[in-house]
């Protein structure tokens, strides 16, 4: 149950206080006490990589923030609250120590059972635990926001490492930062041996100021890969060297530490997002480790920002190419997978959102059909492919119906919807809009109109909706409840039309008819932009 049956928060200014505990918890419950012995692995790539996104928007805002009215609230339900409070907590723990920090929990839970608390409640109980007094980690790590960038500055010579030194960038967001967080972390050498890429060795050390000296691994052999951040122990963005860029693009699926490949892959990740590696060197790291990913969670996220990568971030001269080539990609991974496997079946679902040629699309039919030996085409997996074939114009009304005939549960239904929406014809998607827009739908029903109208492969069709879009924000934010308003604002912006004329609609309506709009969706549309600003960036990389 919620975390905060027990201690609960006075003021939703410390939020945090339950959310970020009860992510925390859960993943150390699930390591410690379940088979999910991996589960750091997927808190990683699915939470943190969240809240590196929501802490680089220039909405971000720090762990512990002042709640000025319900509209705040509601936004700051979000990747800081829960993901960045929760990979902080980690690095708290690091930084008093893992026994002193359960000690101080132990007896802040003992003292405040069934009570409301404040931030400082809870420091006294860790500062007497651990002896260290915490206020000025508290007001660099609690009170402010951003995410730090960790390189590695290194001095060699031959084939030795004379120094090396970290090196610690002040967040890009919020703009005028000028943290420089402590950090407790560690740095990792790696090499190729065989077939398999191993640790040689790993030291923890206290980063801090602009310029940490790993004393420790002065002499050292040149690694096949240096990793900041090994263990993942710090909240911090990282950076790779050249060399270590091309171990990766050649062998990060040899990596076998499942941790270590998700620090990997989320670094690329970020370098890409910040324009420092273009979409096309992305796309082949990721083909070159996704194949033999053991951990399913990672490979779901790697495919969906294969996606990412392929429909935002590459030169749209280069867009089609990029997508047939990972589609091409996924055809022999599934070819290759073993029959029934998890790994088919994740690689078969991946597919259908890089399906480029007339024989991809061959093969969507022949998996609908069952002709895959061993995959197993429940109504999960049959949405997934009728709604493949339906964005590419390959199934018409009349066919979708007969499928609705064979799935009448709610997920059916609602599935249903989100094909009839995903039909690349202009009169479909009017239709929708007008539903969206107009009518009276369910939380669900909406979501589901909204998943099958935004398709990446519509967008000439997406086109007609910018400025109708604009046109509605205003009065839809007036008159809709914050649930319906927010979907609206956030799901149906034309993310997918990255223009520098997109761009320059949403400045001038930022500055113009929604000037003076409330702050929750001013909020959500500087996010939208935020996103079409880097995406427009990235593509120029590329």
């Amino acid at each position: 149950m919620w975390f905060g049956d027990l201690v609960t928060m006075t003021w939703w200014d410390d939020l945090w206080l339950n959310e970020s505990f009860a992510e925390w918890s859960s993943y150390l419950a699930m390591v410690e006490g379940t088979r999910f012995k991996n589960s750091w692995t997927g808190f990683n790539q699915e939470r943190k990589n969240w809240a590196y996104r929501q802490d680089q928007l220039s909405s971000t805002h720090p762990i512990v923030t002042d709640m000025v009215d319900i509209d705040t609230v509601a936004g700051n339900f979000d990747g800081i609250s829960y993901a960045k409070g929760a990979s902080v907590l980690q690095q708290l723990v690091a930084h008093v120590g893992r026994d002193n920090f359960i000690t101080g929990l132990q007896k802040y839970f003992a003292k405040h059972a069934f009570k409301n608390t404040t931030l400082k409640d809870l420091l006294d109980e860790l500062s007497m635990a651990s002896g260290k007094q915490l206020s000025d980690w508290v007001k660099t790590w609690l009170q402010t926001a951003g995410v730090n960038t960790m390189r590695a500055e290194m001095e060699i010579v031959g084939d030795t490492y004379k120094s090396i030194t970290v090196i610690q960038e002040v967040p890009t967001m919020p703009k005028d930062s000028t943290q420089l967080r402590p950090h407790r972390m560690a740095v990792g050498l790696y090499d190729l041996v065989g077939e398999k890429i191993t640790l040689r060795k790993s030291v923890q050390l206290d980063v801090s100021g602009s310029k940490t000296l790993v004393a420790d691994l002065a002499g050292e052999k040149i690694a096949d890969l240096l990793l900041l951040n090994d263990q993942d122990l710090t909240y911090t963005k990282i950076r790779f060297d050249e060399r270590s860029i091309s171990t990766l693009k050649n062998h990060l699926g040899k990596i076998s530490d499942s941790l270590t490949r998700a620090l990997c892959w989320s670094a690329a990740w970020d370098m890409l997002r910040d324009g420092e590696l273009s979409a096309t060197d992305f796309i082949d790291i990721a083909l070159a480790g996704i194949a033999s990913e053991q951990e399913i969670t990672t490979l779901t996220i790697i495919a969906g920002q294969l996606a990412t990568a392929v429909e935002l971030y590459s030169n749209p001269k280069k867009r089609d190419s990029a997508r047939l080539k990972v589609g091409n990609a996924f055809e022999q991974m599934i070819a290759s997978a073993a029959s029934g496997s998890d790994h088919q079946l994740q690689f078969v679902k991946s597919f259908t959102a890089f399906a480029s040629s007339a024989e991809h699309n061959d093969l969507l039919k022949d998996f609908l059909a069952g002709k895959l030996s061993g995959l197993k085409v429940d109504p999960e997996m049959r949405w997934s492919l009728v709604i493949a074939l339906t964005e590419r114009g390959l199934m018409d009304e009349a066919q979708l119906a007969e499928e609705l005939k064979l799935d009448q549960t709610l997920t059916g239904k609602l599935s249903y919807q989100t094909a009839l929406a995903a039909r690349p014809i202009q009169s479909a998607k009017q239709q929708v809009w007008d539903e969206i827009t107009t009518g009276d739908l369910s939380t669900s029903q909406r979501e589901a109109k909204v998943a099958g109208f935004v398709r990446p492969l519509h967008r000439p069709l997406l086109a007609a909706y910018v400025d109708p879009y604009f046109d509605l924000l205003l009065d839809t934010w007036g008159k809709k409840s914050y649930e319906v308003a927010s979907k609206f604002v956030s799901g149906l912006y034309p993310i997918y039309l990255t223009t520098q004329e997109v761009l320059d609609k949403t400045n001038a309506w930022l500055d113009g008819a929604g000037k003076d709009g409330q702050a929750g969706l001013r909020r959500l549309v500087i996010e939208a932009k935020d996103s079409l600003e880097r995406s427009l960036k990235v593509q120029q990389k590329d």
